[in-house]
């Protein structure tokens, strides 16, 4: 049911008339479709929640006319408000909460029974033993609709308005936010604060009420109204008590409000930014993440609807559409649309799929504007890289390449040179040379060439071409290689491969087996394709040797960086190959990825995609078998209630039951592989943290000099990425993360305050 302008018609007059001829039109079948349209109007409400008014409008509308459907709307509401509560959809339950107030203007809902309801809310706070990210939402929520109620409240029920937001205030400023510097995009708050949510949404409602609770952004249509809305009689919420925090319970994770412009940063003669603590800030920044999650299956779909936001006329629109999609971008832990949707490259087999991203698609849309403004935030990010997160200098590398790649890699290089001769651990100079990686893989080695400017030599990286050491003749292994190629030209079996690896005792000689590999990936180096049928026909040697020890998977692992040492995409796919075809063990690279062999790889970025990508690729199996654990659950106890006593009182298993079982099992054992795996992680990589940093401080101490440097922050960011990625998975095992690495004395402070910066995030 969607109520808009009539066809030519402009203005909220005209979107007034429809509301008047819906009304009319929906009065003469209430007693026909009731049921109908009661449930119509619900889902707009969830659907469309930047139609809020319209709807809290027509309901009012229709309330005043017909009592006893203004109350039956009101029960449904309430009804599914519980529904969205005990099923965790937070963001529905919000936008029926601030319909629910909006019927307040509309003349539905009694002043006295929203008070009510908030104030009930609000007693969420004094819940104990439940996560502070539950109090933390119906706080949020609570502060959330008073632009939308605030005025009316503030007028007829004054007192209670200031009891309201002096106890969200209290709880605001009281709160306990150690969880902030983990998800904060920098670590320096010049020249913006990076604020918590609540604080800065306070600090927005706080604005408001100075200013009288007036604001220029909610479309009132029912102010048009008021004549025929005075009169209604209204209706009283009934008492509403949020379900209970239970021991599995999920809630949204608290934010941090990313800022990239202010005023000065727009054109002189152009619209106002709002400032950071406005209302109007805050409200079109809301409407814009709604188009964005709305429309976030058609990206030039969402573009368009981004460019047309109808109250973006007297706001930088520009500006702000970028600045709420790099929040999305960068929001940690994880950005609310996969990262394609923002602008990143896909590959696989050799061919690089690209999806369609939004800041692409808004260029093309806007092409007068957007990509000026967008060119003068990358600037401002590269400006700021130095202390930028390095999970979202990951992110902004991905963007920023595929985005130059649209745009045939041009780009003011020169004013960037700064980054050539800057200290290895600079994060520009990181940023850059991934850039110039990632620019490589999306067109090729001579363009690359081409398009750098001279200044830049030295960040050209070597030709991505595989390297095998045997190819020379002085090699100790040149004549064991020749063997090996023969028997590979020849198409010859595992056993024979396997025979000339075994040694004179007949076991298998690491030597020989570095030697066998390394000619494997050199004669398949062609392609991508090419190598993994390569890797399939010769599975059973590889499988078979590498299960005989962990030694041997790290022959692999050596001897694939060492031929594709040049060409980092290569590793990283054939890793996650090895893995999936279980050739390699999850552990078995984590340890790699940690060891001496790969310390000059530290400050790559390539290195932690590898480590996260083998940590993701175990917790997507483990969710896979929890899923068909689930599925099995369901099938068994639905047989169980078909089949009555007889299938309590029988010995016999069926054939579910038996699945389910070994499915339990499984998943049981995954869980615990996995929780030694990340203490492993955490041990391994707690342990090289602290040795790191203290032999830094030593020597910084000896130096004279502060020991927070580009290098300290980047192993440190490494170090808070684990926890970040991987956070749910994490969380199970907090009690023993906690028992068993972090409750030591001795351990390091600032090893100490990351790991209390991620319980903090759900505790």
């Amino acid at each position: 049911m969607m109520v808009k302008p009539k066809d030519g018609a402009t203005g909220s007059s005209s979107l007034e008339s429809n509301l008047e001829s819906l009304c009319s039109l929906l009065e003469s079948d209430l007693d026909k479709y009731r049921t109908k349209i009661i449930e119509i109007v619900t889902l707009c409400v969830c659907q469309l929640p930047d139609k809020i008014t319209v709807y809290s409008t027509l309901v009012g509308l229709l309330n005043a006319k017909n009592f006893n459907f203004g109350g039956e709307i009101v029960e449904k509401l309430v009804s599914d408000l519980q529904e969205k509560l005990e099923a965790e959809d937070f963001q529905q339950a919000m936008f029926i909460i601030t319909f629910l107030c909006d019927l307040g203007n509309s003349r539905v809902l009694t002043l006295s029974s929203i008070v009510e309801f908030l104030e009930a809310l609000l007693q969420c706070v004094f819940e104990e033993n439940v996560p502070q990210a539950r109090t933390d939402w119906f706080v949020y929520v609570v502060l959330r609709v008073l632009p939308w109620i605030g005025l009316e409240l503030s007028e007829k029920k004054k007192d209670e308005l200031e009891n309201i937001l002096e106890g969200a205030s209290k709880y605001v400023e009281g709160r306990r936010k150690v969880h902030l510097k983990m998800l904060q995009v920098w670590s320096s708050s010049s020249p913006h604060e990076q604020e918590d949510y609540l604080d800065c949404l306070l600090a927005q409602i706080k604005s408001l009420q100075s200013a009288g609770w007036k604001e220029k952004q909610i479309a009132r249509h029912y102010v048009a109204f008021d004549a025929a809305l005075q009169d209604a009689l209204q209706h009283n919420l009934p008492s509403f008590s949020p379900p209970i925090h239970r021991e599995d319970s999920n809630y949204p994770l608290p934010m941090v409000v990313f800022r990239l412009f202010d005023y000065a940063d727009c054109p002189e003669d152009g619209t106002v930014l709002p400032g950071a603590h406005s209302i109007e800030r805050f409200l079109i920044e809301e409407e814009l993440n709604w188009i964005i999650e709305f429309n976030a299956s058609d990206r030039k779909i969402c573009a368009q609807e981004l460019t047309n936001y109808a109250r973006g006329a007297n706001v930088p629109i520009a500006y702000m559409i970028l600045e709420v999609l790099f929040s999305q971008l960068f929001r940690l832990p994880l950005p609310p649309q996969p990262t394609g949707f923002y602008g990143k490259t896909f590959f696989y087999i050799g061919f690089s799929l690209f999806r369609s991203p939004v800041l692409l698609d808004l260029c093309r849309v806007q092409s007068s504007t957007m990509p000026q403004v967008l060119a003068q935030a990358a600037e401002l990010l590269y400006q700021r890289a130095a202390t930028m997160q390095p999970l979202c200098l990951d992110r902004l590398v991905d963007w920023f390449s595929f985005h130059l790649s649209n745009f045939g890699f041009r780009w003011s290089w020169n004013d960037w040179k700064d980054c050539v001769t800057a200290d290895r651990w600079d994060a520009k100079k990181i940023f850059a040379r991934e850039v110039i990686e990632r620019c490589r893989r999306l067109s090729y080695y001579g363009q690359l060439k081409e398009f750098l400017p001279t200044s830049f030599a030295a960040m050209i990286p070597p030709p991505p071409d595989v390297v095998c050491k045997f190819d020379d003749e002085n090699q100790p292994g040149y004549e064991a290689a020749s063997k090996f190629l023969a028997l590979i030209q020849s198409r010859s079996d595992d056993n024979a491969i396997m025979a000339e690896i075994r040694d004179e005792e007949n076991r298998y000689d690491p030597d020989l087996f570095g030697i066998f590999f390394a000619v494997l990936l050199k004669t398949s180096a062609k392609s991508f394709s090419h190598t993994f049928v390569a890797l399939s026909r010769y599975s059973t040697t590889l499988k078979t040797i590498a299960d005989t020890s962990d030694e041997m998977q790290e022959v692999l692992l050596c001897c694939l960086f060492q031929c594709w040492r040049n060409n980092h995409l290569r590793i990283i796919i054939l890793v996650d190959k090895m893995l999936k075809m279980q050739i390699l063990d999850c552990g078995v690279v984590i340890s790699w990825i940690f060891s001496e062999s790969l310390k000059s790889e530290t400050d790559r970025q390539w290195v932690w995609e590898v480590l996260n990508t083998a940590l993701e690729r175990l917790s997507r199996h483990i969710h896979k078998v929890a899923h068909d654990v689930d599925i099995l659950q369901k099938r068994v106890e639905r047989q169980r209630i078909e089949a009555g006593e007889e299938m309590e009182d029988s010995d016999v298993k069926t054939r579910e039951q038996e699945e389910l079982e070994q499915q339990q099992e499984k998943l049981e054992n995954l869980k615990d592989f996995q929780k030694s795996l990340f203490l492993d992680v955490l041990h391994v990589s707690r342990m090289k943290f602290t040795v790191l940093l203290t032999e830094f401080i030593v020597h910084c101490e000896t130096e004279g000099t502060d020991f927070r440097t580009p290098y300290y922050a980047w192993i440190n960011g490494r170090f808070k990425q684990i926890f970040l990625m991987h956070g749910a998975d994490l969380h199970e095992f907090t009690d023993d993360l906690r028992r068993e690495l972090f409750s030591s004395t001795d351990i390091d402070p600032n090893v100490l305050e990351t790991f209390h910066q991620f319980v903090a995030l759900r505790e």
